[in-house]
């Protein structure tokens, strides 16, 4: 069902500078906008314009790299306060955004960012929801408020809990209620399901359409269109220049534009799996990693216990599983990274891609970044031998033209291909990934599996943890599901019915 005010037409254009009154019925709107993050460098987009009326539920789509984070963050005010030069206009509800104090902005408009952890300020959980009431002086029981919206999350269990002890799906869901806390009028939403389990998405996917049905206005940046299609008003797909209005289209008009999301290399269904298929292992296969009694704790008490289970050489496992389960913890684990009783062996070196790439990441360039890890693996190797490996590898991973930049003014799809990358530089026989496809597109998702699927025919053993439970069934030897602190593998047809239960919602025939 479209979003609040369907009935109203949205026109492609932007207002006029003197026509306020017709601003006026824009929530967000922008001109002509051009940003470049440094004096001097190509512009992540020229000329570009957009206007969403109150109520409309708009979703950006657009390749990894594009510019969509970047004109999510201007339209929310934080570029160019806070990075960049933007040329163009901004208005919200028809008034110019640099015009507005951050107490009027915030509650006219606020933002989700992709990355969670960019978006908090405070210790813990309950501390962090009410920061958020008290930037806006909130009128009520500060207390009260709080807790109902992290009740309406499923965060209950997390009050009091240090925020950088939970995992990056909680996360996701604590900043989606910081964002909810301010009360603005407008929410703009990057990638807000990108860390979140699929049961998550469903509930919140709900609530977000309640919040638009009571008014607010959401523009959200989305790889995956499915959640959104029931009650989205409008799809745009992002481009480095010009209306993106005028190209805008009824979401009740994707399965005829399948050709269009193809070529722009976007999901829409997961019809594509039916290319990927499980790796071939020999039954008599040595094990490449196998645990034994692994416990974890926090603090004294124990929450992942006793797990034992075993990685055969050149297989894909995945390991699925509600947010906060402790996917996260136990790959840090096998890694070694965290600490843990019992005992974790191996017949090489492990590697470990994290959810978050950025904590990855040591080297100033990009370049640099994946010099660091060739070097560590091949100290015999000439410097110059190293930095045409290097390149080669830049190439390869579609990063090339990236390689002075620092890994940190990457997007999200493109830190983590660095991450992944680095990895694979690095000649483990056993690689850990922690959400590797996402906020990455069909392409650059099909990319990675061809990357993974080509080191694992020449031996590499791959553990995935995953939301992407369509995927995991049709990559995977075996699916282990963690629930409840202990492990186990899912048969098919208790696999089948898990993912049908929890796929994205169709895109239509």
């Amino acid at each position: 069902m479209p979003g609040a005010d369907a009935s109203v037409e949205p026109s492609a254009g932007v207002p006029a500078p003197g026509a306020a009154s017709d601003a006026s019925h824009y929530a967000l709107s922008c001109r002509d906008l051009t940003f470049r993050y440094a004096e001097g460098e190509v512009p992540v987009f020229e000329h570009v314009s957009l206007s969403v009326r109150r109520g409309e539920v708009v979703l950006v789509m657009g390749p990894s790299g594009c510019g969509k984070s970047t004109l999510a963050y201007c339209l929310a005010g934080l570029y160019p306060d806070y990075a960049g030069a933007l040329e163009g206009v901004v208005q919200v509800e028809g008034k110019p955004i640099d015009q507005m104090g951050p107490q009027e902005r915030s509650q006219a408009v606020s933002i989700l960012f992709q990355n969670p952890d960019n978006q908090f300020c405070m210790d813990t959980v309950l501390h962090e929801v009410l920061f958020a009431l008290e930037n806006v002086d909130w009128p009520g029981d500060l207390q009260a408020r709080a807790r109902e919206l992290l009740s309406m999350a499923g965060l209950n269990g997390y009050i009091n809990s240090p925020i950088h002890t939970l995992s990056g799906g909680t996360k996701q869901k604590l900043a989606l209620v910081t964002a909810l806390a301010t009360g603005a009028r407008t929410l703009v939403l990057d990638e807000p399901f990108a860390n979140l389990d699929p049961l998550s998405c469903k509930r919140l996917a709900r609530e977000l359409e309640q919040l638009n049905r009571r008014g607010v206005t959401l523009v959200v940046v989305d790889h995956k269109p499915g959640w959104w299609l029931p009650f989205c008003t409008r799809i745009v797909f992002m481009e480095r220049e010009g209306d993106l209005g005028e190209r805008s289209f009824a979401p009740a008009e994707v399965p005829a534009r399948r050709k269009e999301f193809a070529d722009r290399g976007l999901f829409v269904g997961s019809t594509w799996l039916a290319d990927v298929h499980p790796p071939q292992v020999s039954p008599d296969a040595p094990a490449a990693l196998a645990a034994d009694g692994v416990t974890l704790r926090h603090g004294r008490v124990p929450f992942l216990r006793g797990l034992s289970f075993s990685l055969s050489r050149g297989s894909v496992t995945s390991l699925v599983g509600e947010c906060g389960s402790g996917k996260s913890t136990l790959l840090t684990a096998l890694a070694g990274a965290g600490r843990y009783t019992g005992s974790v062996k191996t017949t090489g070196r492990v590697g470990l891609v994290f959810q978050n790439p950025r904590f990855q990441f040591l080297a100033l360039t990009v370049l640099d970044e994946v010099l660091v890890t060739l070097r560590a693996s091949r100290p015999e190797a000439s410097d110059e031998e190293l930095a045409a490996e290097a390149h080669e590898l830049l190439e390869e991973f579609g990063l090339d033209s990236r390689a002075a930049a620092s890994p940190y003014e990457l997007s999200q799809g493109q830190q983590r291909r660095l991450a992944l990358l680095s990895m694979l530089a690095a000649d483990c026989e056993v690689l850990l990934l922690d959400e590797p496809t996402y906020a990455q597109d069909e392409r650059s998702t099909r990319f990675i599996l061809d990357l993974l699927m080509k080191r694992v025919e020449r031996g590499l053993t791959v553990l995935i943890a995953t939301h992407d439970v369509e995927l995991a069934r049709a990559i995977s030897n075996r699916v282990i599901l963690l629930a409840d602190g202990s492990l186990r593998t899912l048969e098919p047809a208790e696999l089948d019915r898990y993912v049908e239960e929890r796929k994205e919602p169709s895109c239509g025939a």
